[in-house]
């Protein structure tokens, strides 16, 4: 259970300070994150556990969102957020007996809401129970959980466990994960437009942002009033620093997770098109460019320099002008919150 490096130290966290990390990595389409993941999946030390909610947050019968469409797994039906839960916290104490940091990899699935939108009422957020934080004390050693959610979690998990994570946030300009999210998602299900649910709730970073200062409010206080240039949890990993800057970021990651650098992987062998052709659609579009490539390859593009109006232009000889003003009108929606968690990065 990971505990803030950046809070002084009581005589309860440093007993917890032996206990594995648990590093959680929030991400949403087209930031890369992928290929973070890559890169951490085979450490000696990690124990990776991805995409842990997925199914509940897609199919299951408390699904928070729509966008997984008629084709349901077997087990759907079975698929709720207290059973995957369950199933989280004992791959975690299996993980924790054997001293390995886990990594566990999901996008806003656990997001206890997304707002409301004409085409989407409001949902209640799903009643998930820690069956193990009855008498237990948070990680700061004072404050006492019953095993449920309190109404400023911004997750749908209990704050006993949330508390006990360490949070990486991966972002990337929404001028270029956008129109990236709009090529992949028309490319296996053109019947969805710029005014589906799956689009809204891809492009947001509303709950990112909820999140990040949550965690930092009540777990990380000191973090809000560092800016870039220093690295603490709550983490925050731009796309194209990871990708332009590789060495610099793992090491910076590796760092604070004392975790061994050399344990990262820098290069591997693509999957071939055989494998390739027996994955579900959505996995071999968005992990196309990844499953081709034998390692890094930089995107040449910072943030900072990209000019949305330029990008727009492009838009207009790709897709046309209708499409190019809804892109536009979605990065610029946008553009606020991904500001705001990028004066974080690292």
């Amino acid at each position: 259970m990971g505990v803030p490096s950046n809070t002084a130290a009581s005589p309860d966290m440093v007993a917890a300070k032996t206990a594995p990390l648990r590093i959680w990595h929030c991400s949403h389409p087209r930031t890369a994150s992928n290929v973070l993941a890559k890169q951490f999946r085979d450490h000696p030390k990690l124990a990776p556990k991805e995409y842990t909610f997925m199914t509940a947050f897609l199919y299951g019968p408390e699904r928070l969102d729509d966008q997984g469409g008629d084709k349901k797994p077997p087990d759907a039906d079975k698929a709720t957020f207290q059973n995957c839960f369950d199933e989280l916290q004992d791959f975690l104490a299996s993980a924790e007996q054997q001293e390995h940091v886990t990594f566990m990899l999901d996008p806003r699935v656990m997001a206890a809401k997304f707002p409301p939108t004409e085409s989407r009422p409001l949902k209640p957020c799903p009643k998930v129970v820690d069956r193990t934080a009855s008498g237990n004390q948070d990680s700061h050693g004072s404050v006492q959980y019953n095993g449920e959610r309190s109404k400023t979690n911004p997750s749908v998990l209990p704050d006993s466990f949330v508390r006990t994570l360490s949070p990486i946030f991966q972002i990337r300009h929404p001028a270029i994960s956008i129109p990236s999210f709009y090529r992949a998602i028309m490319s296996i299900t053109p019947e969805k437009d710029l005014d589906s649910q799956e689009f809204y709730t891809a492009c947001s970073l509303v709950w990112p942002r909820i999140t990040f200062d949550w965690f930092c409010e009540h777990v990380y206080p000191q973090r809000r009033e560092t800016l870039r240039g220093h690295t603490l949890w709550p983490l925050v990993v731009d796309g194209d620093d990871l990708l332009n800057e590789n060495e610099r970021v793992i090491t910076a990651i590796c760092s604070l997770a004392q975790l061994d650098p050399t344990g990262i992987v820098k290069t591997w062998n693509p999957i071939s098109e055989e494998i390739q052709q027996h994955q579900p659609d959505h996995v071999r579009r968005f992990l196309s460019t990844l499953q081709a490539s034998n390692g890094i390859i930089k995107s040449g593009l910072k943030g900072e320099d990209i000019v949305i109006e330029e990008e727009a232009k492009k838009w207009v000889k790709e897709f046309g002008h209708e499409i190019a003003n809804k892109l536009k009108e979605a990065v610029e929606a946008v553009m606020e919150d991904y500001l705001y968690l990028a004066q974080f990065r690292i």
